[in-house]
């Protein structure tokens, strides 16, 4: 897999990529994602906290931060669709670029009328890390009491999709458990790429509830994952699990309880599907629980 340093001089102009590589190594190597604005400051997110940067890599407050001019943020995309934006349309009508090495840009402007961009004005590069044993917490709670479907929940950029990605290699390559057949409905071509892609099988770039579906009926998974579960999959949800398939998946959430004010999301809860919850924190800590203890 390709290491941030690498990602960083791929898709960023060189003033900018080396800005941000004479940050200090702590911060470094805590980042998860760069953002982009044009005219305006750029801005780095380690452990959950935003930072601004000079020209040197050093923080500094807003106002002397370094700016991405309108040339740079058009590079960067061009960088990001590796010269030919046409072929990333439907996937930047929907407000992101996937990168090849896991990840995405998320985008935002001037909308023109027609679900595209007249005007890309600002650009997230969500960096995402494949640590293998980041699933090791959820990893002992099913070698104990065994597989059941699980709902990992965390406000965003605290590793939801490090979690996934690591489950996903453990649970399909036999580390702690015996191997199990593990099909990855990856909507954002976000968890695949970086884990070894032979151990799961995984269909990219479509919807969740249709790829929910799709799996259930002619991949014969033991368990699906998928990232960023919201309301209008969960009848898929739903009529996956009918049929046994164990689902683990992620939500936008601070926990069990705030989903509980969720209207749909509160069905899916109370329906059983997901008997575990994991909870994340600061470097990747990972908490599992009981999903009843909240009802």
């Amino acid at each position: 897999m390709k290491s941030t340093r690498d990602i960083l001089f791929r898709y960023l102009p060189i003033r900018i990529s080396r800005a941000v590589n004479m940050l200090p190594e702590d911060i470094f190597e805590r980042l998860t994602e760069i953002r982009l604005r044009k005219n305006m400051p750029i801005s780095v997110l380690a452990n959950g906290e935003n930072l601004t940067l000079d020209e040197n890599g050093r923080l500094c407050p807003m106002h002397s931060a370094i700016q991405a001019s309108d040339g740079e943020i058009k590079e960067c995309i061009m960088r990001l669709t590796e010269g030919s934006r046409y072929t990333c349309d439907e996937f930047i009508s929907q407000g992101f670029i996937p990168l090849a090495e896991g990840g995405r840009a998320g985008v935002c402007g001037r909308r023109d009328g027609k679900n595209g961009f007249a005007e890309i004005s600002s650009v997230a590069i969500r960096l995402h890390r494949f640590i293998p044993h980041a699933a090791m917490p959820l990893m002992c709670e099913f070698a104990s009491n065994g597989i059941r479907g699980t709902l990992v929940c965390s406000p965003p950029a605290m590793g939801k999709t490090t979690f996934l990605k690591s489950a996903a290699y453990m649970l399909s390559s036999g580390t702690h458990l015996a191997p199990k057949r593990v099909c990855i409905a990856d909507e954002r071509c976000e968890i695949a790429p970086g884990i070894a892609r032979g151990l799961c099988d995984i269909l990219s770039g479509m919807p969740k509830a249709p790829a929910i579906t799709m799996l259930t009926r002619t991949m014969s998974p033991e368990i699906i994952i998928c990232d960023e579960i919201s309301a209008s999959e969960c009848e898929a949800v739903i009529e996956a699990q009918s049929t046994g398939v164990c689902l683990i998946a992620s939500a936008h959430c601070n926990g069990i309880s705030s989903l509980l004010k969720r209207g749909r999301m509160k069905e899916l809860v109370y329906s059983g599907i997901f008997p575990l919850c994991v909870t994340l924190g600061e470097g990747y800590a990972a908490t599992v629980c009981e999903t009843e203890a909240f009802l």
